[in-house]
């Protein structure tokens, strides 16, 4: 299914941005709609036409809408992995366990794949490059330690929520948290 309209395309691009690619996230549509430079009434007008085509569903009576994966696939955007799914967990134990080393190995792929469509500046770039480099050394230990590869996420977080893809850094702050 496409969208109908540049108009769609474009409120459907900037709620994703607000929420930053968080499914779970709300925020008002009149908001969005006066980021776009929008009145009240077309930016209603334009989330319930996302609505009816589940791009976006509506989150509060007052307005709050939220990004569905289906609007995330929409605009080629891989929605993030859910911090609920158990291929996604570092664990708490001090030296990363198999389904932690799994994915680590799968947000450093995502990472790569999709923080250069970004297109960052050198020195956004030159860091992510150092921060993955420091994970996939210590992923070469043969009891890789969980708080090293933790902390140099959070640090992969922080940039990519300034300077990428706001999907990849919601994948990391699950990743973080698990």
């Amino acid at each position: 299914m496409d969208i109908n309209s540049p108009e769609e395309k474009a409120f459907l691009y900037e709620l994703y941005t607000q929420t930053k690619g968080n499914t779970d996230a709300q925020i008002s549509m009149y908001d969005v709609g006066t980021a776009l430079g929008l009145e009240k009434n077309e930016a209603g007008s334009l989330a319930e036409n996302l609505f009816i085509q589940g791009f976006a569903e509506l989150k509060t009576l007052s307005g709050g809408i939220g990004i569905t994966d289906q609007g995330m696939k929409v605009l080629d955007i891989k929605p993030p992995p859910r911090p609920g799914d158990d291929t996604l967990k570092l664990g708490k134990t001090p030296v990363l366990e198999a389904a932690g080393k799994k994915a680590v190995e799968k947000i450093l792929k995502d990472i790569k794949e999709n923080s250069i469509a970004a297109k960052p500046s050198y020195d956004t770039l030159e860091e992510l490059i150092m921060d993955v480099k420091t994970i996939e050394v210590q992923m070469m230990s043969p009891r890789p330690k969980t708080q090293i590869i933790r902390e140099t996420l959070r640090s992969l977080s922080a940039n990519l929520e300034k300077n990428g893809p706001g999907e990849l850094a919601a994948g990391l702050n699950a990743l973080i948290a698990s």
